[in-house]
């Protein structure tokens, strides 16, 4: 089963958000392989199958996020041996950013590991994003949770991409995330939205669940 349907004219999918459980179950059923191939026929209709993107992913704030993510080892309340950072300095971060363009990357994605934003950080995360956008580059960045003043500041500084993953459904996430909720995720991605920036959103299967708490 596919993920959406094909315009009339056999040129672009339709993007549906009418899903019924049972077709929502028969995708979650498939074999993956399966979902594979359905998923290279959707992106043939819309991009060169020949030709991928290349990104760069920067970690611009390592470990000690206050989160308690079951999966993760950023978060502060597991025992790994990955140290807590500060915040690289913006200079630091464009000269990275220059090597990925040299070495073929068009988008640049710059991740910390916060529960969300502190003010402090706002300043700095900006001219990365300024400074990244400056050698025309695309620019993503995940940074936890965004209030809707954050969103606008980062949209304004020319943030293409915001990851925000919802990490799994929300009658699940209870058991593998405290104390955020899942409310909290679709808040920033609300945000996201409205600021005009695009959303890179997934989640993880295989982390407990049973099909009947997704």
């Amino acid at each position: 089963m596919e993920a959406s349907n094909f315009s009339q004219d056999g040129e672009l999918p339709v993007i549906r958000h009418d899903w019924a459980s049972d077709e929502t179950a028969a995708i979650y059923n498939s074999p993956f392989m399966d979902l594979i191939f359905s998923a290279q026929t959707i992106h043939r209709t819309v991009f060169d199958p020949d030709k991928v993107q290349f990104s760069r992913l920067l970690n611009i704030r390592t470990g000690g996020c206050p989160e308690d993510c079951g999966y993760c080892s950023q978060s502060a309340h597991h025992d790994v041996v990955l140290q807590a950072s500060k915040l690289m300095d913006q200079k630091q971060v464009i000269e990275e950013a220059k090597a990925a363009l040299a070495a073929g990357a068009t988008r640049y994605c710059m991740g910390a590991a916060w529960r969300s934003p502190k003010p402090r950080d706002m300043d700095p995360v900006i001219e990365m994003v300024k400074g990244v956008k400056a050698l025309g580059m695309e620019t993503c960045m995940t940074l936890g949770m965004l209030s809707r003043d954050q969103a606008r500041q980062l949209a304004d500084a020319g943030l293409d991409y915001y990851n925000h993953n919802i990490d799994t459904s929300e009658r699940f996430y209870g058991s593998i995330v405290r104390p955020r909720t899942f409310g909290d995720r679709l808040e920033t991605l609300r945000q996201v939205h409205d600021a005009g920036m695009k959303a890179c959103c997934g989640g993880i299967l295989g982390l407990g669940e049973e099909p009947h708490l997704i």
